[in-house]
């Protein structure tokens, strides 16, 4: 069996221009882990990569990839990780699974918490995008690839001034100007995420990067409502601020957009027009009796005096309720339309007929 370092190697499970990546088993901990090489000889990709072992091993928070261990294997450096089931965020993303609006939510609720811990130790991502978020079997959330992460209080020397790095289609105006940058940058290319995960289309699209680039320097991104009709206005004013050109007008960093992020959430979480994902409606909901706290949105909202609920006020529940048919509606409308009416008039006939009963008996 092959090892690297102390670690035995069980398979592959990904490959790159720079190196490789295994699953492997630690036998001292008895735990398995994921092993990321660099073979290329490179010395900037080099660098590179002991800089991630150096900024993301310090990192220690459940939303960020956990860096176990790192060492080199002959010329061969190598980091292990922790091994991280489910899949990558950009595999839902282009499947456009039907998730919830709150499911979304808690996503990028989750991306905001690890961000806001990379902020705080000075660390700028500088390369968020789905691809490097893994969502686990159990809807945790993670930020992979601290490959191109720089400390907010000094220069990696790794770049040339003018060069950019990252995906371009994620990349913040002054990336792109190869501009200085800091937090903000993280929190534009957070903004992009958003959009894209809740509308399914990405805010600034084209068929070259020279139009993408042009498109995230001078094009504003169409609103989030003619993509996504029932996009609610919060969101969209979160994610508006998040794509601003100019870094002043962004939140200053992840804390703050964490802040914004979980307001939305417990002002208006778990709504039922934002449970219809874009370019799949659903049927209008029908309200459910009252029931206690489940699902994503806990809590008490407002019903209307019919006692129907609007599509943002209805909560997302574990409880499925059948909704009568058309006829049944229309039935039920026609009767309670004219309730009176008819009540009166059986209550005549009634003393009507009682009297004509009433009159033969005594006759």
């Amino acid at each position: 069996m092959r090892q690297i370092g102390k670690y035995h190697v069980k398979e592959q499970i990904g490959v790159g221009g720079f190196g490789e990546v295994f699953k492997g088993f630690d036998p001292y901990i008895k735990r398995v882990v994921a092993i990321k090489t660099c073979s290329t000889h490179n010395d900037e990709i080099r660098s590179r990569f002991f800089q991630e072992a150096e900024i993301a091993g310090n990192l220690n928070h459940k939303n960020i990839t956990t860096i176990h261990d790192f060492g080199v294997e002959g010329e061969l450096p190598y980091l292990v990780q922790e091994y991280l089931s489910g899949e990558d965020l950009d595999h839902k993303i282009k499947r456009r699974d039907p998730l919830p609006y709150a499911e979304k939510l808690v996503y990028l609720i989750q991306i905001a918490r690890g961000l806001a811990h990379a902020h705080e130790h000075g660390v700028i991502h500088r390369d968020i995008k789905p691809a490097n978020v893994r969502i686990l079997e159990d809807g945790s959330a993670k930020i992979m690839d601290f490959g191109i992460a720089k400390l907010a209080q000094q220069e990696s020397g790794l770049t040339q001034t003018g060069m950019t790095l990252g995906t371009a289609a994620y990349l913040s105006p002054e990336q792109i100007r190869g501009q200085s940058v800091d937090s903000r940058t993280d929190i534009f290319s957070f903004g992009v995420l958003a959009y894209e995960l809740l509308t399914y289309r990405r805010p600034f699209d084209g068929n070259q990067i020279s139009a993408v680039l042009y498109q995230l320097l001078h094009h504003e991104p169409p609103p989030m409502r003619e993509v996504w009709p029932d996009a609610p206005p919060g969101a969209s004013a979160v994610v508006g601020r998040c794509l601003a050109k100019d870094p002043s007008g962004r939140y200053d960093d992840a804390g703050a957009l964490l802040h914004a992020l979980e307001r939305l959430s417990a002002g208006g979480r778990a709504v039922a027009s934002a449970a219809a994902t874009p370019d799949k409606p659903q049927a209008a909901p029908v309200a459910a009796p009252p029931q206690g706290p489940t699902g994503f949105g806990a809590g008490t909202e407002s019903v209307d005096a019919k006692g129907l609920a609007s599509l943002e006020d209805i909560e997302i529940s574990t409880t499925l309720v059948a909704a009568p048919d058309e006829a049944t509606i229309q039935s039920y409308g026609a009767a309670k339309k004219g309730s009176s009416g008819p009540l009166i008039a059986a209550l005549v006939v009634l003393a009507l007929t009682l009297a004509g009963v009433g009159g033969w008996w005594f006759g």
